[in-house]
């Protein structure tokens, strides 16, 4: 079982799947569940196809290239996620899906006009969707064509999503509570790692301890975000 790439998988997967089912909750619980529902399955299954094809496709480049290519892509996720998350937690604030009011936090506008089935809200949900499972669907190919531990990331993947869907349903009153700024922090923090084990080797360096230096990668990235959120939170202090 390869731990750091189920566990990588579980948390970078888990809080798009949350965003998600949150905006699909939201949206249902505005009279629109048939739309919710019907959007969020439609933007899923469209990406899912996509990145079928893409990971398909990518199986053929050679190993060093794709290494190259996985390396420099999850380091992209990774910084985003890290970025975004170093700058939340020094300023104190949550994501826009964990909040009471999602779709006014998400800048989501429903179509309240529309009798019966309103076409405009289910392309709504189905953008939203789209936009998450597409982060999905290029964190499972990368992780999968890098390490080949295709079971640890579809069982993760597949995990996170069944969480995903019992956490909003029947918690979602407590979702002000999930520390989802920390989970993304740990997510992007082991997606840098793995990024730069993978480029390292694509262009050819030796790391000393082999993959056992992931853990090295995941210390020195998790110490410099400590820093720089006490580093951010002095200078709000100061200002």
């Amino acid at each position: 079982m390869n731990w750091s790439i189920f566990l990588a998988a579980l948390g970078s997967t888990g809080i798009e799947f949350l965003e998600v089912v949150a905006i699909a909750y939201a949206i249902g619980s505005s009279g629109y569940a048939r739309e919710a529902i019907w959007g969020a399955i439609t933007g899923l299954v469209v990406v899912l196809l996509g990145a079928i094809a893409l990971g398909t496709g990518l199986q053929f480049l050679p190993l060093q290239p794709l290494q190259i290519f996985i390396g420099l892509l999850l380091l992209w996720f990774g910084w985003r996620w890290v970025n975004k998350s170093v700058r939340r937690l020094a300023a104190g604030r949550r994501a826009g899906w964990v909040d009471e009011n999602v779709l006014e936090k998400e800048g989501i506008a429903l179509d309240q006009q529309s009798p019966g089935f309103s076409k405009l809200n289910f392309l709504i949900m189905t953008k939203s969707a789209a936009l998450e499972a597409l982060e999905v669907g290029v964190i499972v190919i990368t992780l999968g064509l890098a390490s080949s531990a295709w079971y640890e990331v579809i069982a993760a993947t597949g995990l996170a999503l069944l969480l995903s869907l019992v956490a909003v349903v029947t918690l979602h009153q407590y979702l002000v509570k999930l520390p989802e700024v920390l989970i993304k922090l740990g997510a992007g923090i082991m997606l840098s790692s793995l990024g730069t084990f993978w480029l390292g080797e694509g262009m050819g360096l030796e790391f000393p301890f082999e993959e056992f230096s992931i853990l090295i990668l995941i210390g020195l990235y998790s110490i410099t975000a400590a820093v720089s959120i006490y580093w951010l939170r002095r200078e709000v202090v100061t200002e």
